[in-house]
C-alpha cells in the first residue's frame, strides 16, 4: 500500500508537534531562570516587555532572513511574507500570514492560517532550524543531564503529558524537517525509528 501523500500526513504530524511544544515551552520557561544564567541571552536573544500581555517579557533572535520570537503564550519564526506560530493557549501550530509578527495575547483568525500543508511546513523549517540550534547550545551551556532533569519535571506536574525524551524529540524534529513524508507519529517513534 503507497504512503499516503504528504498533504495527508502533515496535519497528525503537526498536531504531533503541538503537544511537543506544549512540552518544549515548559523546557524553555526553564532556560530562563537556569542558574547560571538566562540561557536565552546568552544565545543571542534580546529582551523586551511584552506589548499584548502585562507582566510578561518577549525574546527575539534575528535568525534565516527573519526572527525568532518567544514568548510563555506563542513561539514562532516570522519573516517578511509571514511566518510560522505556535499558540499554546489554542494548542495549534498556523502559518502567520503577516510581516509583523504577533502581538502576544492577540491572535486574530483572519491574520493566521490553520491549514497544515506544505506551505505551513516551509514556514516552519526555519523554527525547526533555530530550535535543533538552541538545543545543541542549551547542550553545551549546562551540565549533563540537564534537559532530562527538565523532561522528569515536567513529568511530575499535574495535568501534563508528557512528549517524547529530549534526546528523541530533537530527532523527531529533524525528521519532520527533513522527511515528513516518512516520518512516524510521536507516539509510534525512538530511537530506532530514526
Amino acid at each position: 500500500m503507497p504512503a499516503p501523500p504528504i498533504q495527508d500526513r502533515l496535519s497528525p504530524l503537526f498536531r504531533d508537534l503541538a503537544a511537543g511544544l506544549f512540552q518544549q515551552m515548559f523546557f524553555w520557561g526553564k532556560d530562563v531562570v537556569h542558574p547560571a544564567g538566562n540561557l536565552f541571552l546568552r544565545t543571542g536573544f534580546e529582551k523586551r516587555p511584552s506589548t499584548g500581555l502585562t507582566g510578561t517579557s518577549c525574546y527575539s533572535l534575528p535568525w534565516q532572513g527573519g526572527s525568532i520570537e518567544l514568548h510563555g503564550a506563542h513561539a514562532g519564526w516570522f519573516g517578511d511574507d509571514g511566518g510560522f506560530l505556535f499558540v499554546r493557549p489554542l494548542g495549534r501550530c498556523l502559518r502567520w500570514l503577516e510581516a509583523t509578527p504577533p502581538v502576544p495575547g492577540e491572535w486574530d483568525g483572519g491574520r493566521y492560517q490553520r491549514r497544515a500543508d506544505p506551505d505551513l511546513h516551509a514556514a516552519a523549517r526555519p523554527f525547526f532550524d533555530w530550535w535543533l540550534s538552541q538545543e545543541a547550545s542549551v547542550l553545551r551551556l549546562t551540565q549533563p543531564g540537564y534537559r532530562e532533569a527538565c523532561f522528569r519535571h515536567f513529568k511530575k506536574l499535574p495535568k501534563t503529558r508528557a512528549w517524547l525524551r529530549p534526546a528523541d524529540g530533537i530527532r523527531w524534529i529533524e525528521g519532520l524537517r527533513d522527511h515528513p513524508e516518512t516520518l512516524p507519529r510521536a507516539r509510534r517513534f525512538t530511537s530506532a525509528s530514526s
